[in-house]
């Protein structure tokens, strides 16, 4: 089990992540903000710059307020909860974490106690 972080209100499930370059084989290890919400994860645009991630498409994403936009898409490997997820096409923008969506949450089971302010990730 992983202890929400509380730094933000209401609380959130976060956990370091490593994202990888399949390319170039460069590693980053960052916050990870879990997010039933997003069907795309999405990488902070400094993390993309310093992987030195060449955008290999394009995917159409739109935000909370509905406007679609068409954003680059990388391909990368992300590490979490000790499971790697290969091939993962994410996107970037000017974020701090790492948003992992459904995209990656399809590869575990997910439990979330929000009374216990615990999370946690399961290969299965």
């Amino acid at each position: 089990m992983y202890p929400y972080d509380i730094s933000e209100d209401p609380p959130l499930a976060l956990l370091r992540v490593q994202v990888t370059d399949p390319a170039s084989g460069r590693q980053v290890s960052l916050p990870g903000k879990l997010d039933t919400g997003s069907g795309i994860s999405i990488l902070p645009e400094k993390t993309a710059t310093k992987l030195g991630l060449q955008a290999e498409a394009e995917v159409w994403v739109a935000g909370y307020d509905g406007a679609p936009a068409l954003l680059p898409a990388y391909f990368v490997a992300v590490t979490l909860a000790g499971h790697t997820v290969t091939k993962l096409k994410v996107t970037a923008s000017p974020r701090a974490q790492m948003l992992l969506g459904r995209d990656v949450l399809r590869h575990f089971v997910a439990t979330f106690d929000g009374k216990q302010q615990v999370f946690d990730l399961v290969d299965p």
